[in-house]
């Protein structure tokens, strides 16, 4: 309880924070705009600060020297600043800077309170201090073997709202909440759940006056990496994640903001004592308030600080909530609700009515926090654990009540890891079992070459192509990898492999997971598990938490792990890597990447749409679309089409549309098809491929022979409409498609995101076996609604209304 008394109690001015007087000062007197930066010398220092990020201090230094040496007598080439000297020039223009702290070499714990006196490590004995300084000082000199930085989230904030653009964004999270409240005036209910600003959690902490309109909401996310796959190196990060900001903005890497590195090379035994430093800082703001000048606005005012989930893998779930997790006493999963026919003697239990499971969280969790804290001595201390499956006080529980959930409620699901649970429970090879269809070796790597001939057919934007599943699942095959073939190949590759009744409640289960910032998908999945239980097994919780917490992808562990990976990518230097991780760190949260804009030769469309660097072969298709009387002329082609996909939110990126024009004269093993899209044409979703891209010149004003204007238009060969029967069979999770010899002109505009067509050769409902490729979308981005109604939908207002 010691950590969480020192949280309660909180001041920015304790010794565990290590802030000094510019930093308190800055906190509790900030200045407003930092003003411009009038001298060249210096502008052109930041400048190569940016530009050699990845380099040495050396090549910074020497291209000083050349500067300094080729011009010198120009305005500002004496101006230019050291290297040493243009870092404290950023930590003073920014207010950025980060603490730092002492702490065991062996990574077991920081030398905090309780351990700050202490001179070895408690755990492991090992001297806090640098043996060899201290004998060439003669004793004198006492420098600490292994340090970490903590980046403060208050100076990182108040930075935020002194950019003009991002404190216009930090506007967001209130303008959404004045649409919310409009839109429950006129209707009584949110239809659709696709932020964290419609889930329960965060309405009720505002319509209880809690969280107020300058207030800023945060989410915490811890995780653990490995930074070389051939050696150890474990390092342990988490980052804060700004719910201000709008979902097509806040997981961006931009807007993420690191709050601590934890070198290794092994792991902390005592998290805690790494935790508190960062926790103390957030429960001080709570404290005291938050001092910020809004650049838009230029207003100055105090804002509250709120902490609404705390986030991690199911690992590391336990040092947020402190419980013993799935494998102690209370923490194993129940597999099933229904009862089955054999079980161990002391699991047997009634059935249990699915619509009656109770919301995540525990009603005995404080009455056995307040038996855990009170143990007389270790033995005692020892049975509660066992007894409560609790191991400790969290964190969370010093923080200002007001200001946070209350635990366990702050807690989230580990999303991220359900593909690979369910994909476990798909694939066996019991041979009792008339589901376990891929037993066999030779069907089971057959299926294994399917799926890795599928990878060339998906974008780039949907990530790593899936590898051989039969040669890498038990080896180095990716969360991602799993999201992708259970979610979007696996319902095409085992069709007519899955017996019938299996394979459609499978298909079930992935369309459920679609839909599931709808309000009813709870119902769904109710009607899912009931029947996936009765064909073998369980799983269901996740909708509730959708409408209590807001959709699933926005508190999913993708933000940490694309963090740890950006900044993994950005170690150039390996003589000192955690080091040279937390520089990297740090200066993601001084400096804003420079936008790179779009490529030369480009034409900006407007709307997030921009064209990126012969004779027309499809003449016809061109003049027919202009219409008669236009003289059809030669005409330029465009390769690539820039798409406005900003809502992929655990990227951030754009989706970029590539033609076939230029991409089929690629090896097919070499590229990932990206010419495949989602259009809208005539009112209806359809699907094609793109040829190319081109401007056409038409007549603005048909009265006028003046004036003319450029349509930017695709030429596109159409895919069929998806086959109805199969699609009406699968409740929409296979639409298979004929790719046809029919060619339109389309708009630009008028194109939705890139999607994957793959090979494929089904035996249709009619008994028909021909090739057809099935569409398959990127996870993340908004499922097409084909027009077949999921029979669910028709009770599911029922089913809400009386469970029973």
């Amino acid at each position: 309880m010691e950590f969480v008394h020192l949280l309660r109690n909180a001041s920015l001015e304790d010794l565990i924070a290590k802030l000094g007087e510019d930093v308190l000062a800055r906190l509790h007197n900030l200045h407003q705009e930092p003003g411009d930066i009038e001298s060249p010398g210096v502008c052109q220092s930041i400048s190569m600060y940016l530009t050699l990020e990845h380099s040495s201090q050396h090549a910074y230094d020497w291209i000083c020297r050349a500067i300094t040496h080729n011009f010198a007598g120009t305005e500002g080439a004496d101006e230019v600043l050291s290297f040493k000297a243009v870092e404290k020039f950023i930590v003073k223009y920014t207010g950025v800077e980060s603490v730092e702290h002492d702490m065991c070499p062996e990574s077991c714990l920081m030398f905090t309170s309780p351990y700050a006196d202490e001179d070895n490590c408690p755990l492991c004995r090992t001297s806090c201090w640098d043996q060899a300084k201290i004998q060439a000082s003669g004793g004198q000199q006492k420098v600490a073997t292994q340090t970490f930085i903590t980046i403060p989230i208050g100076l990182q904030l108040q930075a935020v709202y002194q950019n003009l653009e991002s404190a216009q964004d930090m506007h967001y999270l209130h303008d959404c909440m004045q649409q919310i409240f409009a839109e429950l005036e006129q209707t009584g209910k949110i239809p659709i759940v696709d932020d964290i600003a419609m889930g329960y959690d965060y309405l009720d902490m505002v319509l209880y006056g809690h969280i107020k309109q300058n207030d800023i909401v945060l989410m915490v996310s811890l995780d653990g990496a490995q930074l070389y796959e051939s050696k150890q190196s474990d390092c342990w990060m988490y980052i804060w994640v700004i719910i201000n900001l709008a979902p097509d903005k806040c997981y961006q890497k931009v807007h993420v903001h690191p709050g601590r590195f934890i070198p290794g090379p092994n792991k902390p035994k005592n998290l805690d004592s790494f935790l508190i430093v960062g926790m103390h800082h957030l429960a001080a703001l709570q404290n005291e308030g938050l001092l910020i000048w809004d650049a838009s606005r230029n207003a100055c005012f105090i804002s509250d600080l709120h902490l609404l989930y705390t986030t991690a893998d199911g690992p590391g779930l336990v040092y947020w909530d402190g419980m013993v997790g799935h494998s102690g006493k209370n923490g194993h999963y129940y597999p099933t609700l229904l009862k089955p026919q054999w079980c161990a003697p002391s699991s047997g239990h009634p059935d249990i009515q699915v619509f009656k499971i109770p919301p995540g969280g525990s009603d005995k969790y404080a009455e056995n926090l307040c038996l855990l804290v009170a143990s007389l001595n270790q033995c005692q201390l020892d049975k509660n654990k066992t007894d409560t499956g609790i191991t400790k006080p969290p964190l969370i529980l010093g923080l200002k009540p007001s200001h946070c959930l209350r635990v366990p409620h702050c807690m989230t699901s580990d999303i991220m890891h359900i593909a690979r649970n369910l994909s476990n429970l798909n694939i066996n090879d019991v041979d009792s079992w008339d589901w376990a269809v891929l037993k066999d070796r030779d069907a089971w790597e057959a299926h294994g070459r399917l799926v890795e001939a599928a990878g060339p057919y998906l974008p780039g934007s949907f990530d790593c192509k899936p590898c051989n599943i039969a040669e890498k699942l038990n080896t180095s095959y990716k969360t991602w990898e799993f999201q992708l073939y259970t979610f979007g190949l696996g319902s095409a590759l085992l069709y007519g492999v899955l017996p019938q009744p299996y394979w459609l409640n499978y298909c079930k289960l992935v369309y459920d997971f679609q839909l599931l910032y709808l309000r009813h998908v709870h119902v769904l999945l109710c009607n899912w598990e009931k029947e996936f239980e009765t064909l073998y097994y369980q799983f269901n919780h996740l909708a509730p938490k959708t409408l209590r917490k807001g959709p699933l992808i926005c508190y999913v562990q993708w933000t940490m792990e694309h963090m740890i990976g950006n900044l993994g990518q950005e170690i150039q230097q390996p003589l000192n890597p955690y080091a040279n991780l937390s520089q990297e760190g740090l200066q993601h949260c001084q400096l804003d990447e420079p936008s790179k804009g779009l490529p030369t030769g480009s034409v900006n469309l407007g709307d997030g749409y921009a064209l990126l660097q012969k004779h027309p072969e499809h003449a016809e298709v061109i003049a027919h679309f202009l219409g008669e009387g236009h003289v059809l002329h030669c005409i330029k082609k465009w390769a690539h089409l820039l798409l406005p996909n900003g809502h992929i939110r655990w990227e951030g990126a754009w989706q970029i549309v590539r033609s076939a024009w230029r991409e089929t004269i690629k090896p097919l093993e070499k590229i990932h098809i990206l010419w495949n899209v989602k259009i809208d044409l005539d009112g209806q979703v359809r699907f094609g491929k793109i040829l190319y891209f081109t401007q056409l010149s038409v007549k603005a004003d048909p009265g006028d022979e003046e004036d003319w204007q450029f349509i930017n238009v695709a030429l596109i060969q159409l895919y069929s409409a998806p086959d109805n029967s199969l699609l009406k069979l699968l409740l929409q999770t296979v639409a298979s498609c004929i790719h046809l010899n029919e060619f339109c002109v389309l708009d630009v505009k008028k194109i939705f995101s890139v999607v994957a067509m793959v090979p494929h050769t089904p035996t249709l409902p009619s008994g028909v076996t021909e090739p057809h490729f099935f569409m398959m979308e990127r996870l993340g981005l908004d499922i097409s609604n084909l027009g077949v109604p999921y029979s669910g939908y028709l009770d599911a207002e029922d089913d809400l209304d009386d469970p029973e």
